[in-house]
């Protein structure tokens, strides 16, 4: 009876263990998985920009909007990368120090246990998409300067456009 027991508590013990470190895919592309606590980690930072509380839950929607722009960011880096668009470092520790202000910030960084050298990397790929949009909306409207729903439009054409060309797999999000 003795090494029944045993077992069932050491079975037990690692199905409790291996659950704690699962972490849920919400999509996959190219080949590089996004995760539930991804998605949850933008939509808090997103809350957090918008001054609004982190843990506002996000509506069913608003979740499916947070992973495109995420998938989005992925690939605006990507093409930076291959075309050498950067930001000024100056620029992006500007703006780790205006996060970093807000009252939310520091509970948000400890939650998700974001390093200072990840989080500036976050940062970083926010500057670079905004740069690359710019640089999109600049090509794209040559010739005129578009009202802001043009430049919406256009945009989120260029996205879905972005999004058809990567290997996508998409799960269903919690």
């Amino acid at each position: 009876m003795r090494p029944l027991f045993l077992m069932f508590v050491l079975i037990f013990h690692f199905s409790v263990s291996a659950a704690s470190i699962v972490e849920s895919v919400v999509a996959n592309m190219n080949d590089r998985a996004i995760t539930y606590t991804e998605l949850l980690q933008e939509g808090e930072l997103l809350n957090i920009e918008n001054n609004v509380p982190p843990e506002t839950p996000q509506s069913p929607d608003l979740k499916e909007k947070t992973l495109n722009l995420i998938m989005f960011r992925i690939i605006v880096f990507e093409e930076a990368r291959d075309q050498n668009v950067t930001v000024d470092e100056e620029v992006v520790r500007q703006k780790v120090v205006t996060y970093m202000s807000n009252v939310y910030m520091k509970d948000f960084l400890k939650k998700y246990e974001i390093t200072p050298l990840e989080f500036t990397t976050m940062i970083k790929m926010r500057l670079i998409a905004d740069k690359m949009t710019e640089l999109f909306l600049k090509k794209r409207f040559r010739d005129k300067t578009p009202n802001a729903d043009e430049k919406k439009k256009a945009v989120e054409e260029w996205q879905k456009n972005l999004l058809k060309k990567q290997k996508l797999v998409l799960y269903s999000i919690p």
